[in-house]
């Protein structure tokens, strides 16, 4: 049973990312392929997960947009690039995202 779990799990984050090119995109660029449900977007375009079951610091993150401004920055990510309303989401200091 615990290894019918492992393949569901495994075979539900290749197909939330959109098959395997999209899940090994998502990999080599954040070294790292969770999957959760999506809470919103910003206005760049970036896309905010939670799974609750990760632990506490780990249960929140944000998929970059690959291009801002007209620059690419698939491979060029930074912190700035998420907006203080998310960034106080993003970081617990409220459990209401944005609208």
């Amino acid at each position: 049973m615990e290894l019918l779990q492992v393949l569901r799990r495994g075979l539900q984050q290749v197909t939330g990312h959109g098959g395997l090119r999209g899940y090994l995109r998502v990999f080599f660029r954040a070294n790292d392929v969770r999957v959760g449900t999506l809470v919103g977007e910003d206005k760049y375009g970036n896309k905010y997960y939670e799974d609750n079951k990760q632990f506490f610091g780990r249960h929140r993150w944000v998929i970059y947009t690959t291009e801002m401004n007209g620059k690419n920055t698939f491979w060029d990510v930074d912190g700035s690039m998420v907006p203080p309303e998310w960034h106080r989401w993003l970081h617990c200091m409220t459990d209401d995202p944005p609208t």
